[in-house]
């Protein structure tokens, strides 16, 4: 990661941070520092190329796993493991601080193209439409696929 690359970028509502990028190591992990103001929730989505873990430092965050609802504090993680529906959610009007663990490094080159830079000044709000278009245009492209809805349980 050179001083000219972007460091922090935005995807459905959430500022992710940069902190390890998968050039620095060699492609087998990213690290990101996400913050949620609040009311942001990520697709459903499944994951077949890489694996994420979830560690909270501030607020409360809700991780929602194959249909079940988890919530968790400061102190805690999550394993998500590639191949099972997942979905992340701030539903308060509480900050929310995360680490997101991308294992290997697809997730950043995920949010490259499914996300936009974080410009100055800017206010974050709910997605776009555009920003809704982008991200349904690269989630494939990066093995991810996005639900409508929770899979039916056997």
């Amino acid at each position: 990661m050179t001083d000219l690359e972007p460091n922090e970028f935005v995807l459905v509502g959430v500022v992710m941070k940069r902190l390890v990028s998968g050039e620095q190591t060699e492609g087998s992990f990213c690290l990101f520092e996400n913050r949620s103001d609040g009311q942001t929730k990520t697709p459903i989505h499944v994951h077949a190329l890489d694996d994420e873990t979830i560690y909270v430092v501030e607020g409360q965050l809700t991780a929602v796993v194959d249909g079940e609802a988890r919530t968790l504090s400061p102190g805690e993680s999550i394993f998500l493991k590639r191949g099972i529906p997942h979905q992340l959610m701030n539903h308060g009007n509480q900050r929310a601080r995360y680490i997101l663990i991308g294992t290997p490094s697809v997730f950043e080159r995920f949010l490259a193209a499914a996300g936009h830079e974080l410009r100055k000044g800017e206010v974050i709000g709910p997605p776009t439409p555009a920003d809704i278009e982008r991200l349904e245009a690269a989630a494939p492209r990066f093995g991810i696929t996005l639900l409508r809805d929770w899979p039916a349980r056997e």
